[in-house]
């Protein structure tokens, strides 16, 4: 029985999307390169605690949560709108952290983020929390609609 010209030109390309996908998650892992590319390197991983989804805020508002890592978190980066607007370090002590993840704990207790982050006009925005370790590896730890209220 033949298929439909619709559903065998899905198939073909279906198997080349997965045929390239297959290809680069296998050179993504190969070779000994310890760093972004090093398969045993964990992505980092964490909570935004504020803002929370929904929550109307000024146009300069706090942002807050946690990040850890195996390896170390380098950065913690604030992304509205799909522009870079702050990033820095963990300077919070985070003893609750600590307790619910002692492997990821490395000796300190500074999980936590408090950053700044600003709107240009009033209105509905897109606020993204992006965690990078010390190997340069990214992970996403928090998306949020928010509406600021004035400017």
């Amino acid at each position: 029985m033949n298929e439909p010209r619709s559903v065998a030109r899905w198939n073909r390309t279906a198997g080349v999307v997965f045929a390239a996908c297959a290809a680069l998650a296998t050179a993504g892992c190969s070779g000994g390169e310890k760093g972004v590319n090093d398969p045993a390197n964990e992505l980092p991983f964490g909570a935004l605690d504020f803002p929370v989804q929904g929550a109307q805020v000024k146009a300069e508002s706090p942002v807050a949560g946690w990040v850890l890592d195996d390896r170390g978190v380098q950065q913690v980066r604030v992304y509205v709108d799909g522009h870079l607007i702050n990033s820095g370090g963990l300077t919070q002590e985070r003893p609750d952290v600590s307790k619910m993840f002692p492997r990821y704990a490395r000796g300190t207790h500074k999980h936590g983020f408090l950053m700044l982050m600003g709107f240009d006009a009033p209105g509905p925005h897109v606020v993204i929390i992006q965690a990078v370790d010390s190997d340069g590896a990214t992970r996403d730890i928090g998306v949020v609609n928010v509406v600021a209220i004035d400017k």
